[in-house]
């Protein structure tokens, strides 16, 4: 049990040091809760699965493969509340009355806050990718990199200030509307922290996509350069039409099952550090409040 204290952290120092000894302590514990949620997406009944960054959209077309995803969406969002109950425990701040009962109460807001998170970002995402390709296009690619900072910007500060929703929806029992607009609060009290604060795990997690997917990605840039280059070259239309494949090219990794295996765990530990700093930077900010 980390013990708590009177005041907790309030620089960023202390919040991630408070979150790296939560880190190491819940690894026998409250991580095999995480793995196991991550491990669910390995599962045929997952389908090809994927990050927000590379999932292939063409894919909810097919038959059964948008329940299976909810199935496993569920699944995951139900051991994801185990876990943080499990971390508030290990900070002597688990909620009253049976962890399953309120897992299982906590799910349905985790879920759907995590959904309406997660089309936040798809949105973002999509419109920097858009400003960029339009760019790249009539302007070149650093007229592109720079303005995609236009959409990018407000996606990150969207992310910021929604990122502890997790808390709210699962230890204080809020709907998932309420715990967003809590985590959205609470982050505005201390906006500078909590964005600098938010910017490791987000390096974390990037590092890990980045492992996962690089070869691919690699791969997918030089097709683009080159498609590009020749479009230019000979001024035809057809070739940028080509572009559009890649939505559908399914990501070839190498080493196959095991290389999964070996993304998922790491994509695993990467969350729950990310879970572990959100929590403690949560934790501050509700304290702070009572202060």
């Amino acid at each position: 049990m980390i013990p708590t204290k009177s005041r907790e952290a309030t620089t960023i120092g202390e919040v991630l040091g408070a979150a790296w000894r939560l880190f190491l302590a819940g690894m026998a514990t409250v991580f095999p809760w995480i793995l196991a949620a991550e491990l669910l997406e390995l599962l045929p009944v997952a389908g090809s699965g994927g990050s927000i960054l590379d999932t292939d959209l063409g894919n909810f077309v097919q038959p059964g493969y948008l329940w299976h995803t909810l199935l496993v969406g569920v699944a995951q969002a139900f051991l994801y509340c185990i876990a943080i109950l499990n971390l508030a425990k290990l900070a002597a701040e688990a909620p009253q009355g049976n962890p399953v009962w309120v897992a299982l109460r906590g799910t349905p807001s985790l879920f759907i806050g995590y959904l309406l998170y997660e089309l936040i970002v798809i949105f973002g995402l999509g419109l920097t990718v858009l400003v960029f390709v339009l760019a790249l296009m009539a302007l070149g690619l650093t007229p592109a990199l720079v303005l995609c900072i236009v959409p990018l910007a407000p996606t990150a500060a969207a992310s910021t200030a929604l990122a502890l929703f997790a808390y709210p929806a699962v230890l204080e029992q809020r709907g998932p509307f309420a715990a967003l607009n809590e985590s959205s609060r609470l982050a505005r009290t201390a906006w500078g922290r909590v964005s600098l604060v938010m910017t490791i795990p987000a390096l974390a997690l990037l590092l890990v996509w980045f492992v996962d997917n690089g070869a691919q990605m690699t791969k997918d840039l030089g097709y683009i350069q080159n498609v590009m280059q020749h479009a230019q070259e000979a001024g035809s239309a057809d070739e940028l039409q080509a572009l559009g494949a890649l939505q559908g090219m399914p990501p070839s990794h190498p080493g196959g099952f095991a290389f999964r295996l070996l993304g998922t765990v790491l994509g695993a530990l990467a969350w729950w550090y990310t879970v572990t700093v959100c929590y403690t930077q949560y934790r501050d900010l509700k304290q702070s409040k009572r202060d």
